[in-house]
């Protein structure tokens, strides 16, 4: 067990009833999280707490380093304070700014998913954002009110080239994953939809032209 291992092991230690501390690889180092969302860093043999509000009054009377890494030869700091020895052994303290940072960090991701734009989605970006605005979606909400394959439609009745595959794309962009992930059950509903469609639209575009002849 490496330096890096040990620290995260005792920092579990110290506020493990959080919840399930999750280490990832990152910064040449560790990120902590938990259900997803990073609020610590670990770099060889310290631990790095987010800022929170609860972080800005502890500075006020305590010093903690920042996280300081090198991008492109030049040092940039980070949000993230260094857990000090006094802050250690300082169990009720650790907690709090454990706990402040957590939330500060569940704040933050949930405020950056609502607000965030359609091209920031999975599958997706500045195009499908226009061609979605175009039939009226303008965000993620409305993306999933309206529904997949009625959103799709609405862009076929303005784009007769769309296909089968931005469907997936919409599919995907609306679980969070990439379309070449997608469960086969669903693909297979899509794949049997869309054909229905298809078939549907040019059932419909013999009988009009059938109608016009006649007329003619």
């Amino acid at each position: 067990m490496n330096c890096s291992q040990q620290c995260i092991a005792r920092y579990k230690e110290k506020v493990g009833y959080l919840g399930n501390i999750v280490p990832k690889t990152q910064f040449g180092g560790y990120s902590l999280s938990i259900d997803h969302v990073v609020f610590a860093l670990v770099k060889q043999d310290a631990v790095y707490l987010r800022g929170s509000e609860a972080m800005s009054l502890y500075l006020a009377n305590h010093q903690l380093a920042p996280f300081i890494f090198t991008k492109r030869g030049t040092p940039v700091s980070l949000n993230y304070f260094r857990v000090n020895d006094p802050l250690w052994q300082d169990e009720i303290n650790l907690l709090k700014l454990s706990r402040a940072a957590l939330q500060d960090a569940r704040n933050c991701l949930n405020y950056k998913q609502s607000h965030r734009r359609l091209k920031d989605l999975p599958n997706l970006g500045i195009r499908f954002e226009t061609l979605l605005k175009e039939v009226g979606i303008h965000t993620e909400d409305q993306l999933r009110q309206t529904g997949v394959v009625q959103c799709w439609a609405l862009m076929h009745q303005r784009n007769k080239h769309l296909g089968l595959s931005t469907l997936f794309y919409l599919q995907g962009a609306v679980m969070g994953i990439h379309h070449a992930v997608l469960p086969v059950a669903i693909k297979q509903e899509l794949i049997a939809w869309h054909t229905e469609f298809i078939s549907a639209c040019r059932n419909a575009a013999i009988k009009q032209f059938t109608q016009l002849r006649v007329a003619l």
